[in-house]
């Protein structure tokens, strides 16, 4: 009786095998609105905004769109603020340490 089991557990193994690395195959998901959420963790403070153009622009988070972000005190601009599509960023640089 006991070989039952076992010969059963040879017989299938072969079959998901295949299955078992094909999920490890899998390509990493990313959060397609990741930018949106970290800018709206960090309203309030400085951040820096690296656009697909490679341009950088940085200053203080005040308000999270759909579409947009408002920062304001802009580097080397005090007196400007700014809106940035969410759609140019193409990352968020944020201090996270303090030396």
């Amino acid at each position: 009786m006991k070989a039952f089991p076992l010969a059963l557990l040879l017989a299938i193994a072969p079959l998901a095998a295949p299955m078992l690395t094909a999920a490890q195959d899998a390509p990493l998901e990313v959060n397609a609105d990741a930018i949106k959420v970290n800018l709206e963790r960090q309203v309030g403070k400085r951040v820096r905004l690296r656009l697909l153009s490679g341009q950088d622009v940085e200053g203080t988070v005040v308000a999270v769109g759909t579409a947009a972000v408002h920062v304001s005190r802009l580097a080397g601009m005090d007196f400007f603020d700014g809106v940035v599509r969410l759609d140019q960023i193409a990352a968020v640089i944020v201090r996270a340490r303090v030396n």
